[in-house]
């Protein structure tokens, strides 16, 4: 009995060494462009799956008064700051007076999946609800990723147009082009519009675009993304919601699929990112910087897109950072970054399933 109890806190002791690991290589993969090693993004994915093993272990150890707690303690303080990107304790901010001037503007990122066109999501009227919850919001610039219009009949731009209960300027450019529907990104703002840039992606259906806003006397530039999805089949949706009734070959097959998936991904998008960047960084204006990036915030994707910038969940978001609703595991990947002399002063993620993500709303005051 003496020897299996051994036995089991040896391989308990070895299977920390190993989360140990494991979260030091998720702190490691944000520095690391996966167009060098790609494998050290999974860790990255999986931090916070990681962390929560790891605070297992600390309760496990220290309820058995072994000292090996303290090295899943200090393995989580070298990343203390990784936490805040996934989870913030609301504290209650007041109010400036500067708050409620003119210069305070309200922005969406929302990837409405094509405006629910296959109807997705078993609601009579989507459509009607994504722009109702649009017009309700009041809000000044929006930015759509996924964007979808018909040539003539159903959601026409025009049609777009006039759902809007205001009059919006608007910046659509479409990556897919047909006599029957387009495809692409879109970013409409109550502000006059001075200017118009794209940024398309070798070998991708995803891009970007920036616009450049007059609020007041002062220009921002926005960018709106989506980069590169991962694009999952029918196949790897029912294996991640039913692996059960697979037998094992076809569960091999279909995680093999998924990881290649994921690898492609992971790949394209550090590419994107760093495209990306110089633009940001070549910005004449202070900018905005926000969309569906398809990524975590512990990757390479996410540091190299806000470096220099801060993030409006981590400046003004409370609770549990989520984005994402579809089968694959929850997580925020639709971002809204914006320059240091903006200041965020409200963010959230209404609770609205209207698509397979949330919408995500900040509002800024320029301090220039």
């Amino acid at each position: 009995m003496f020897e299996l109890k051994a036995l089991f806190y040896t391989i308990l002791k070895y299977l920390n060494f190993i989360f140990v690991g494991a979260l030091l290589l998720s702190y490691l993969s944000i520095y690391v462009s996966p167009e060098k090693i790609w494998f050290l993004a999974f860790f990255g994915l999986a931090y916070p799956f990681l962390l929560i093993v790891n605070f297992l272990y600390i309760f496990f150890w220290a309820y058995k008064k072994r000292r090996l707690f303290i090295l899943s303690i200090l393995a989580i303080l070298l990343g203390w700051n990784y936490i805040g990107t996934y989870i913030q304790i609301p504290v209650k901010r007041d109010k400036q007076e500067s708050e409620v001037s003119e210069q305070k503007f309200k922005i969406l990122s929302y990837n409405v999946r094509l405006f629910d066109l296959y109807e997705w999501n078993e609601k009579e009227n989507t459509q009607g609800e994504i722009f109702d919850f649009i017009n309700s919001g009041n809000f000044d610039i929006i930015c759509f990723q996924e964007f979808f219009t018909k040539n003539t009949g159903g959601l026409t731009k025009q049609k777009i147009q006039e759902k809007l209960s205001d009059k919006f300027h608007e910046h659509v450019d479409y990556t897919i082009e047909n006599k029957n529907y387009n495809y692409g990104i879109a970013t409409y703002s109550r502000y006059p519009i001075v200017n118009r840039g794209v940024i398309n992606f070798n070998n991708s259906s995803n891009s970007s675009i920036y616009t450049d806003v007059l609020i007041n006397k002062d220009t921002v530039r926005i960018f709106n993304n989506h980069l590169q999805s991962i694009r999952f089949n029918k196949n790897n949706y029912s294996f991640i919601t039913n692996s059960k009734a697979l037998k094992e070959d076809e569960k091999l097959r279909e995680i093999k699929d998924i990881s290649f998936r994921l690898r492609d991904a992971f790949i394209k998008r550090a590419s994107q990112a760093n495209i990306l960047a110089k633009h940001i960084k070549s910005s004449p204006y202070p900018v905005i910087v926000c969309g569906d990036f398809n990524d975590v915030p512990v990757s390479y994707t996410y540091r190299t897109m806000r470096k220099n910038l801060n993030d409006s969940f981590i400046e003004a978001g409370k609770g549990i950072g989520t984005t994402y609703t579809g089968k694959f595991p929850s997580f925020r990947i639709d971002f809204i970054f914006h320059s240091r002399d903006i200041r965020c002063t409200e963010f959230d993620i209404p609770d609205i399933r209207l698509s397979d993500h949330y919408p995500v709303t900040s509002s800024f005051i320029l301090e220039r």
